[in-house]
């Protein structure tokens, strides 16, 4: 790709597959949108080339498989692994390219620490808290907030935010409650560029009229944390089970455990687990026929401040969800905006989903609403904020 010397090129980093990620494809293309050219360097999967551009955004896979797993050690070691090998290319690329800004992806933070050389020449750099990782991985392994692993994880963020030009995050519960009243960070460093879903992709639909079941929908990582195991257990008590059914799309550390409860509570007449992740562009296809999408979750220190990418896409395609009130989801949505069940309370759920088999016509006003709500969510306005900011960071008028 040649690049021109007053149009600006961005690096961005993340580890994470690119092609299934939809926020880091989201702002690759918005930057290249707002005339900068853009590499990316990712993970590898099975048959991507060493690079290739996809849209115009130039990927550079590292040699290196995303860890999923339960070991805490493990992930360091991937962590470090990536770090390690993305502070190599990061290097020879600034010397090829002079980037004008690096936006750097979180988990982990430190990777800020990647763009040393471009730092030192000039560039700015952007670090992007997705999941604030005390939080993430307290949780994830059962830690409390007063624990080492915490405090750790806390310093670790906080230095990489002092080394970051501008921080961003993905709406304002994680802003105003988790990085600046229990982190401490400085709010006038952050901005929110908000992870709302790409609405040019995920368009309204003709409604998918329940035809004797109602179908119901999850896609995303398949994580434990989400709830999809009580999930299970609501949809093998219900009474009528035999009016829903549920397609289940992702991969992730909880995904063997969710087929085996899918085989001992004997729903493999009602749930499809297609465990794999798909390009985004291919979802709403896969959705299509979805009346319904269930978005679970358990409320811990980090799910309480989740606001689920999927029940934004579900709702910019007028799918309405069922799903559960927790701060940030509270923040966003009203009493009448959801079907919300009791976090954790099987029964709970069960009872929405007994009610919608028998009177599937109730799900009618909440797809109403669904497409009343979708302007206050479209990804097309944060675009518009996200791509001055790398005006304004690159220093062009």
């Amino acid at each position: 790709m040649r690049h021109i010397a007053n149009r600006g090129s961005v690096l961005m980093i993340a580890y994470t597959n690119y092609q299934t990620d939809p926020r880091v494809i989201r702002e690759a293309e918005a930057a290249l949108s707002g005339g900068f050219d853009v590499d990316f360097i990712a993970l590898r999967r099975a048959g991507d080339p060493p690079q290739e551009l996809i849209r115009g955004v130039r990927l550079i896979y590292l040699d290196q498989i995303r860890y999923r797993g339960s070991g805490l050690i493990s992930y360091v070691f991937s962590y470090l692994q990536f770090f390690f090998r993305c502070l190599v290319k990061t290097t020879w690329l600034q010397l090829e390219r002079r980037y004008s800004v690096v936006h750097v992806n979180n988990m982990p933070d430190f990777f800020v620490f990647c763009a040393l050389l471009p730092k030192l020449m000039g560039a700015k750099i952007i670090l992007d808290i997705h999941d604030p990782m005390p939080n993430t991985f307290s949780s994830k392994f059962k830690k409390g907030e007063n624990a080492l692993l915490f405090r750790l994880l806390l310093w670790e963020e906080q230095i990489s935010a002092f080394f970051a030009d501008q921080i961003i995050t993905v709406h304002d519960p994680i802003k105003d409650h988790v990085l600046v009243k229990q982190h401490g960070l400085n709010p006038a460093s952050i901005k929110v560029i908000a992870n709302f879903a790409d609405d040019e992709l995920f368009t309204p639909r003709d409604r998918a009229e329940v035809d004797g079941r109602i179908h119901l929908a999850f896609h995303g990582t398949i994580l434990e944390r989400y709830g999809l195991h009580n999930a299970m257990r609501a949809l093998a008590r219900m009474q009528h089970k035999d009016r829903i059914t549920m397609t289940i799309i992702g991969e992730g550390d909880f995904s063997a455990q969710l087929k085996d409860l899918i085989g001992s509570l004997g729903l493999g007449n009602v749930v499809q687990f297609d465990n794999r992740m798909y390009p985004v562009e291919e979802l709403p296809r896969r959705l299509a026929n979805c009346n319904l999408g269930l978005v679970p979750l358990e409320i811990s220190s980090i799910t309480n401040y989740a606001l689920p990418l999927k029940l934004l896409e579900y709702l910019s395609m007028g799918i309405p969800s069922i799903t559960v009130r927790n701060t940030a989801i509270s923040y966003y949505f009203g009493a009448d905006d959801c079907l919300f069940y009791e976090p954790g309370d099987v029964d709970s759920l069960r009872t929405i989903l007994d009610r919608l088999a028998v009177s599937p016509k109730y799900l009618r006003g909440y797809q109403e609403r669904a497409m009343t709500l979708r302007e206050k969510f479209t990804w097309s306005r944060e675009k518009r904020k996200y791509v001055a900011l790398l005006h304004d960071l690159a220093g062009h008028s």
